[in-house]
């Protein structure tokens, strides 16, 4: 099994358990913003964001023009929103309020689709 499968079967299975889970419960996404303003919790997980883009970036740099270019996406996209979140927690307080309520359900039904996709290339590629 190659990285590119295992982080695609890994990311892939966590986001459609996570998407379904937040679009299942709307009540457990309304305690989500509670934890947005305590900031130990942004402080932590602004450095669990970082950590994670940071392997993922070191372990798949890979930039070639396939699926596989999404899992170094994602990658480096969790290192800047992990930084953001360290370096700037208010900017990121205000961007999660001025998210309307209606916008989260196609967010996760994006992320839904995103998940699947990943699952299905991790399980199938070679």
């Amino acid at each position: 099994m190659s990285i590119s499968n295992y982080l695609a079967e890994l990311w892939g299975i966590t986001i459609v358990v996570v998407s379904l889970a937040l679009l299942i419960d709307q009540k457990r996404l309304e305690k989500l913003f509670i934890g947005v303003e305590n900031e130990v919790a942004m402080f932590f997980g602004g450095v669990v964001t970082l950590i994670i883009g940071l392997a993922m970036v070191l372990a798949h740099n890979l930039w070639v023009f396939d699926w596989r270019l999404s899992l170094t996406i994602l990658g480096w996209l969790s290192i800047v929103k992990g930084i953001d979140i360290l370096f700037l927690p208010k900017r990121m307080k205000k961007r999660w309020a001025k998210t309307e309520n209606k916008y989260w359900r196609l967010i996760f039904l994006f992320l839904l689709f995103l998940g699947l996709t990943l699952t299905y290339f991790g399980f199938t590629s070679k």
